[in-house]
């Protein structure tokens, strides 16, 4: 049974006859999306610690989603979600809460936002374009919440500047980046093992970002010549190539006919759970204006960027910096994305990331945020930390 608005309020309000267990964390990705992101390496840390925490994921569909033992799931939005979320010590979301939600005192709230670095305009910097519902949202979000996490000065501005938010920003990374500083063969192998894949391939990524009020019709902006592309990349690289795409979940639905992996060699990963474990196993990444590319550049690997609709979009969305600053090589149409993946250096472009992080964001990513934000936890729960 789904539960929403007053009714869902009121439920939270009745659900504080019974007291909060502090041993209860609930974690959400998504609005119910499943085992990734941030939350799910936060999760398999506290789960290595062989606590007795009593772990619980909002989950819209069991179905699609495999969890280590250690985590319960319980429908998203159900009135059993009402009950936990009302009674556990600790929420970590990476998604503003609906209005509807009601923390109490003595709950801890780590908001985990979904995004990072990247030259779209968000939350307050963007609240000419935002709908009233969502700014109140957000604004109500970041009145419950007592922890963010930045991975980079860029991030931490942001979070200070343009989040509604005045409470505590942790500066040493974001969890769900730590696969990339440690992502080596036997991850990769176990990760193709997975899903089914041989690990005798490269992987060219695809993961383009969303525009406003997209139609069927729309999705012929992400089309690709699969088999030109991946000519040209075993051309240039001498090896075996796939190809992935991932279409950003406020689109995903509309790709009912256009079959947008047009080629037996191509693969649909849009409902694969975890982006992170995507990225790691993956070669070069293509995007348009997502900022997947900026945790991928963590890699060192090639990253390319295709905004054949440049234009359009930052009428849409404007951006905080100008993509050509970026160190991804850009291209306004396929011919020219084939042409810079023929001349591509990889010498030059690993120069120009560092340079990039170094000069523009002022990283702080360093591979244990998971470990740091579980120690947070731990002290939260244990009473070592009052807030």
């Amino acid at each position: 049974m789904t539960v929403r608005g007053e009714i869902a309020k009121l439920l939270f309000y009745v659900c504080r006859i019974f007291p909060i267990k502090k041993n209860k964390i609930v974690i959400d990705n998504y609005a119910g999306k499943g085992f990734g992101d941030n939350g799910k390496y936060i999760a398999l840390e506290l789960l290595k610690r062989r606590k007795k925490y009593d772990i619980v994921w909002l989950v819209r569909d069991k179905a699609e989603n495999q969890f280590p033992e250690g985590i319960r799931e319980v429908p998203y939005a159900s009135l059993e979600s009402i009950y936990e979320q009302a009674t556990a010590k600790i929420w970590i979301d990476n998604l503003r809460k609906p209005t509807y939600v009601r923390k109490r005192k003595g709950q801890y709230y780590i908001m985990t936002w979904h995004g990072g670095i990247g030259p779209k305009k968000i939350e307050k910097e963007a609240e000419d374009t935002l709908q009233e519902s969502y700014i109140q949202r957000a604004k109500n979000d970041s009145k419950m919440t007592n922890l963010m996490l930045a991975e980079s000065d860029y991030t931490y501005c942001k979070y200070r500047n343009y989040f509604w938010y005045d409470g505590e920003i942790m500066k040493f990374g974001s969890p769900r980046q730590d696969i990339l500083f440690h992502c080596n063969n036997d991850l990769k192998k176990y990760i193709f093992q997975k899903m089914g894949i041989k690990d005798d391939c490269h992987i060219f990524l695809y993961a383009p970002t969303f525009r406003n009020d997209m139609t069927e019709d729309d999705l012929k902006i992400y089309q690709l010549n699969w088999e030109r592309l991946l000519e040209t990349l075993e051309e240039k690289f001498k090896n075996k190539w796939i190809g992935f795409i991932r279409l950003h979940p406020n689109v995903a639905k509309l790709d009912q006919h256009h079959n947008l992996a047009t080629n037996n060699r191509v693969f649909d990963v849009t409902s694969y759970p975890d982006m992170q474990e995507l990225l790691c196993i993956s070669d070069i990444v293509l995007t348009d204006y997502s900022s997947c590319i900026y945790d991928f550049a963590l890699t060192l690997r090639p990253g390319f960027i295709l905004a054949r609709d440049f234009a359009d979009y930052k009428k849409e969305r404007d951006l905080c910096f100008d993509i050509s600053q970026a160190p991804f090589p850009i291209a306004t149409s396929e011919e020219a994305l084939m042409k810079l993946i023929k001349n591509f250096n990889l010498i030059d472009y690993q120069k120009k990331v560092h340079k990039f992080y170094d000069d523009f964001f002022g990283l702080y990513s360093g591979g244990h945020a998971a470990e740091i934000t579980a120690d947070r936890i731990d002290d939260v729960i244990g009473g070592k930390f009052h807030f």
